[in-house]
């Protein structure tokens, strides 16, 4: 037997085993770090004694891109029926509501179920706010709402538990926006939002947060062209005040707009 080849071989072998043993080392501390380095970004906020919602919206498998919306125009539409009246240049439509259709808190499906048979577009709006003078409905695309936007909108004035009569704005053509950069990309958690309000100095320790909602808010607004981004909505119980902010839902580095 050569001893001095296999000397040679035994040390090569041994060489490759520890240099095997290295590089699986350090890739398990690599993972450890990037594991430490999460969990040391999160907010712990039962820790800082801010209170959320129970259940925060789940986005798995949710992606959104910028559209472009453009204002449905009434005026044809206000000139067909006695009882509809278009106002604002034909940006917004009147009309009372003939049989005084009933609406409460309690009980909204009446309201809803008119809106969806008989509203322009009411397939597309949804209900968001409801009190006893008035009822306010959204619309939406894609099934998530244009949020705080006045030309996508449906007012409902009440009285005695029974709509009167509403004003209607609507966006009559919505969709992605042209661009290269315009890929559907997928949305960030409503925690990671939250924690860019937290990194961001918003929300801050006791804070109550008492609505978080996943929909679209207008970045570019010109008067008959709207570009819709996909954004959070979040309302927060400040100690003396309520404010509202909306929180890029498309990047990992989101803007935030404090109204």
């Amino acid at each position: 037997m050569n001893w001095k080849y296999a000397k040679t071989l035994f040390i090569a072998v041994f060489i490759l085993v520890n240099l095997s043993l290295i590089v699986i080392y350090v890739d398990k501390v690599k993972k450890s770090h990037i594991h430490e380095s999460k969990e040391e970004n999160e907010v712990n906020f039962k820790q800082e004694q801010i209170d959320l919602p129970r259940d925060l919206p789940s986005v798995d498998g949710v992606k959104m891109q910028l559209l472009t919306a453009r204002s449905n125009d009434f005026s044809s539409e206000g000139r067909r029926k006695t009882d509809e009246s278009s106002v604002d240049d034909g940006a917004r439509l009147k009309v009372d509501v003939k049989d005084h259709v009933p609406a409460s808190e309690e009980d909204s499906e009446p309201l809803k179920n008119y809106v969806e048979s008989s509203v322009y577009d009411g397939d597309h709006f949804r209900l968001n706010h409801i009190d006893s003078k008035q009822a306010t409905f959204e619309q939406t695309y894609d099934g998530y709402p244009i949020m705080n936007n006045k030309k996508a909108r449906l007012n409902f004035t009440l009285k005695d538990g029974k709509a009167e009569r509403y004003t209607q704005s609507a966006m009559k053509t919505i969709e992605p926006s042209k661009g290269e950069n315009n890929d559907m990309k997928q949305v960030i958690s409503a925690k990671k939002a939250l924690e860019a309000l937290y990194y961001n100095q918003y929300l801050k320790r006791y804070d109550n947060v008492k609505l978080v909602r996943l929909g679209y808010y207008t970045v570019v607004r010109e008067p008959n062209v709207q570009v819709l981004q996909a954004n959070w909505e979040i309302t927060v119980q400040h100690k003396d005040k309520i404010q509202t902010y909306y929180v890029e839902a498309i990047s990992d580095n989101p803007k935030i707009i404090k109204e």
